[in-house]
């Protein structure tokens, strides 16, 4: 009878979880994030679960579970400012979701092929402070 190792089976993973790639952990945009945004990351990856990485939601009550609303918001906005998600349809203001993605425009921050994304044009003018 074969022995069993319970190391082994001490560190499997189990559903849900999230891979995220050394190179990701090692690029420009993600070194300088503050510790929960890139916890913020972790839990958007964690939210897709291996479908289309375009549709994927968060609401600002799940997101309450993990963090204010206000570092929610700040929070994701830096990571589409840096590449990591992308804001597919704005929700928020109309009672809907709003929808994200998962980006790689990341693994050109800091370069001049770079895309940024000015996410103040993405919101409605009566969310904008004055």
């Amino acid at each position: 009878m074969k022995k069993k190792n319970k190391n082994n089976d001490e560190f499997k993973a189990t559903p849900p979880y999230a891979q995220i790639e050394q190179s990701l952990t090692d690029s420009e945009g993600f070194k300088d994030l503050k510790a929960h945004t890139k916890w913020l990351y972790v839990a958007f990856r964690l939210k897709w679960r291996g479908g289309n990485p375009r549709d994927i939601t968060f609401t600002e009550k799940e997101a309450k579970r993990i963090m204010d609303s206000r570092t929610f918001r700040a929070d994701y906005r830096k990571l589409i400012e840096r590449g990591f998600i992308e804001l597919i349809k704005c929700g928020g203001f109309y009672k809907e979701k709003h929808i994200f993605g998962l980006s790689n425009r990341w693994k050109k921050y800091g370069t001049k092929d770079f895309i940024k994304v000015d996410i103040a044009k993405r919101f409605p003018k009566i969310l904008k402070k004055k």
